[in-house]
């Protein structure tokens, strides 16, 4: 049994891998089934599902690596775009989209927050320090945790559709700052979210921020 029709086989394939990739049965970093094993799933001829893939690859979503096969490169199409500009010589424009939408976050954080967004930003703020290997997700579990307690889907979906390209930004900063110089920052993000006093979580944002333009400068010149 296929799961498209005939008409619109196209439209209905792209539809269908993108959902993949939306509810994470394709999880980014992964190789997706071959050619073949698509035609068969979803009923429909090769160029049908080239088709399909070119245009996911056009926008980022996937990534085809000759002699490898073809693999997630980013959840949503505006990760994607944003993800071709990844470069270390570009990142900083990333960056800023990154910084425009945290701090925005931290200042509704403070308007909205609720305790349990407290207790998380405190209990990720303390456990970014001996995270170890599992320093990026939790690292980055804090800035996601700061988006969340602004409550605001737009600017959640927006953060989202980043995420991956800043979560790249941990592969060209690593090893430049140790995660220790910015830990005031972030416990001073999540005391002054609790305190509702948004001058000087922004302050605090804009602390770690600044390193982390600093880390992709450095990266850039090196």
């Amino acid at each position: 049994m296929t799961v498209v029709r005939k008409e619109s086989a196209y439209e209905q394939s792209l539809e269908w891998m993108r959902a993949q990739i939306a509810d994470g049965s394709w999880t980014v970093g992964n190789r997706i089934p071959t050619e073949p094993e698509l035609m068969s799933v979803l009923g429909v001829g090769r160029n049908t599902v080239r088709e399909a893939i070119k245009t996911l690859t056009s926008t980022g979503v996937l990534e085809i690596r000759r002699g490898s096969g073809t693999f997630v490169r980013a959840r949503t199409d505006i990760g994607g775009l944003l993800g071709r500009h990844a470069a270390v010589e570009e990142m900083t424009y990333v960056f800023e989209v990154r910084r425009a939408l945290e701090v925005e976050a931290v200042r509704l954080a403070c308007e909205r927050r609720t305790d349990e967004d407290v207790r998380i930003l405190h209990e990720l703020a303390e456990k970014r320090d001996h995270a170890g290997d599992d320093f990026v997700e939790v690292d980055l579990g804090f800035h996601i945790a700061v988006v969340e307690a602004a409550h605001n889907p737009v600017l959640k979906e927006l953060f989202a559709g980043i995420l991956e390209t800043v979560r790249a930004t941990y592969n060209v900063t690593e090893g430049v700052h140790p995660p220790s110089l910015t830990s005031l920052h972030h416990r001073g993000v999540a005391a002054a979210i609790e305190d509702r006093d948004v001058d000087r979580a922004r302050s605090a944002a804009c602390g770690y921020l600044e390193k982390t333009k600093e880390a992709i400068g450095s990266s850039a010149i090196d």
